[in-house]
């Protein structure tokens, strides 16, 4: 078991010191689909780059040399129970490759946490979890499922904490027992029924999603519902929190066409509903009824929450047919009072679509396998019913590391009419780093939120991976990524893009990076205060006092004469009263 407990803030300053190791070449990968992995594969040991600190939004709870934590949806990895606190996992992997397990962590309501604690044993991952309905909100506890492998072929499995906050992971883990079933997903009714979703290990002939109803927390088993489905996971579990409320839905796509790569591509978005808290279920609906000559497609990812009215709501990422598969992307929604399918997101500022896609433009960077311009979309709903949808992304196409890869961020926008209309979206992180080095990078990925809004805050959780690239695909670096737990005000997600009145977070941004003559420097403050800010080398030395003085809170901007500097990497440290936020700044003639 794992302890680490309010330790970042040291490492992040230790490391700046140390230096940085940055990328000698370019490396564009091939963006053809990878079919067949399945995040198993034990990866080639080698030596890999512990992360600077790094300037991503929220608190760091754990850190994971694996930066890959879902094939297809990304799920629910974060979940807030009655009593106001997170329970959150994800996939831990040490440096040297040898060990992989599902990490936990538990926020309390003045926003300190339990600390990084293992909560499965090796060789397992890919976790989601839910949370136990109690009548006591004391007694609501952490239920994860991740599949595992005993020794005989890949199993799903459930584990129940032993009690709320406690930690008790791995407490008593179960199984359907079917082998070869993995990638589970899995909800809690609110009776505490467990309904599981798997997939059959992608193997050919095999592409089948399984659902699974458990009525004693494991102890016996039934299986309710299977499908053909696609080539990668793309099933997604949820249960209604809505007091009385017996419904829960299973959601996938399938494809159009019965091909292994259309499975990937070219799919519609299916759900079943039941109302008795998985023991029947109604017939299969499909949302999209997308045609072979249609021009759109869904992609493999898909989420569902149920509003205040317990009325079912459903995003997807959908694509555009071209003859490259990665061009271009929207989010998509459909509600099932209207029946109507709405586009949740508006083009990027940077470029014009009159189609309002978002698009990848040739020589810029490569998105990934398995991956979309805007993708992994997470619903949220509020007290009010308005709907909240957060994706990954970027909105910037020049924003891509070192090897080629694009540096993520995350976006938002709200429909305050249950998803007919939205707002324009909103760039929420912000953290663009282009051409920085394994290390360096600031890439937001696996992305998940709790979808209800508590006390007006949003929480999710995601990985800082510190060189862009799903690294078990061989895109980017082995790095040390931080684990990050973020809540804030839901406002923010309906800030207009520049509006500096409400600052959420102290961050400091630089543009453009690489740096040939000047770069402009971005800082925002939360609180007034004292402020220095400084260039530092590689080795730490002062080189030039940027700003200093009072502030108050606010945005500033300035520019950096880079035109005498040598060639190299360089640091800018902002300093405050409250914190300390780095950048690194490559100089480049």
């Amino acid at each position: 078991m794992i302890q680490q407990k309010h330790i970042y803030k040291t490492i992040i300053m230790v490391a700046l010191v140390a230096g940085i190791c940055f990328a000698t070449g370019v490396k564009i990968a091939d963006p053809e689909p990878c079919i067949g992995i399945i995040g198993d594969e034990q990866l080639e040991t080698r030596k890999g780059v512990p992360f600077l600190g790094g300037r991503g939004p929220g608190d760091q709870i754990g850190i994971t040399w694996y930066d890959y934590q879902a094939n297809g949806g990304y799920g629910q990895r974060i979940l807030v129970d009655d009593n106001g606190q997170a329970h959150i996992d994800w996939m831990w992997m040490n440096a040297s490759q040898s060990t992989r397990y599902c990490a936990w962590n538990f926020r309390y309501i003045g926003g300190s946490y339990y600390g990084e604690t293992q909560a499965s044993d090796s060789w397992s991952g890919y976790v989601q979890l839910d949370i136990t309905q109690e009548a006591d909100p004391d007694s609501q506890r952490t239920m994860i499922c991740y599949h595992f492998n005993p020794g005989a072929g890949y199993y799903s499995w459930i584990d129940v904490d032993g009690g709320q906050g406690w930690g008790a992971l791995p407490n008593n883990p179960v199984s359907p027992q079917i082998a070869n079933n993995i990638w589970p997903y899995a909800a809690v009714c609110n009776n505490n029924n467990i309904v599981l979703a798997s997939h059959g290990q992608p193997v050919p002939g095999n592409n089948m999603m399984y659902l699974y109803l458990t009525t004693d927390m494991g102890s016996a088993w039934a299986e309710v519902f299977s499908v053909d489905s696609c080539a990668t996971i793309s099933q997604f579990v949820r249960a209604s929190r809505n007091s009385g409320s017996d419904k829960i839905v299973f959601c996938w796509t399938k494809f159009i066409t019965d091909s292994i790569a259309g499975g990937q591509l070219d799919n519609n978005v299916w759900y079943l509903l039941s109302t008795d808290n998985g023991v029947t279920w109604g017939s299969p609906v499909n949302v999209t009824s997308y045609q072979p000559s249609d021009t759109v497609r869904a992609y493999n990812n898909v989420n569902a929450i149920f509003d205040n009215n317990d009325n079912l709501h459903i995003v997807w990422t959908g694509r555009k047919v071209t003859d490259n598969y990665y061009v271009s992307s929207k989010i998509y929604h459909w509600d099932e009072v209207s029946g109507n399918i709405t586009i949740v997101n508006s083009p990027s500022i940077y470029y014009s679509d009159p189609g309002g896609w978002w698009i990848a433009v040739t020589g810029g960077g490569d998105y990934g396998g398995w991956r979309l311009p805007a993708d992994q979309p997470q619903l949220i709903v509020d007290a009010n019913d308005d709907l909240y949808c957060l994706w990954c992304g970027n909105d910037d196409y020049n924003d891509y590391a070192a090897d080629g890869f694009i540096n993520g961020e995350f976006y938002g926008a709200i429909s305050y009419d249950n998803g007919g209309t939205w707002t324009d979206y909103r760039n929420l992180t912000g953290t663009r780093t282009p051409g920085a080095g394994p290390g360096a990078c600031d890439d937001e990925d696996y992305m998940t939120a709790c979808p209800k809004v508590v006390n007006d805050s949003i929480f999710v959780t995601y990985i800082e991976d510190k060189d862009a690239g799903a690294e078990p695909q061989e895109e980017g670096t082995l790095t040390e990524n931080p684990v990050r737990c973020w809540v804030f005000d839901k406002s923010w997600v309906g800030i207009e893009e520049g509006q500096t009145e409400l600052v959420q977070r102290t961050s400091l941004s630089l543009y453009p990076n690489p740096s040939v003559l000047s770069t402009e420097m971005s800082y925002a403050l939360v609180h007034a205060g004292e402020v220095s800010v400084g260039l530092f080398d590689a080795a730490g030395r002062l080189v030039r006092v940027l700003d200093c003085g009072y502030r108050a809170s606010g945005v500033y901007t300035l520019d950096i004469n880079t035109s005498e500097l040598a060639n190299g990497t360089y640091f800018v440290i902002l300093d405050t009263s409250i914190d300390k936020v780095s950048r690194s700044l490559v100089v480049m003639h």
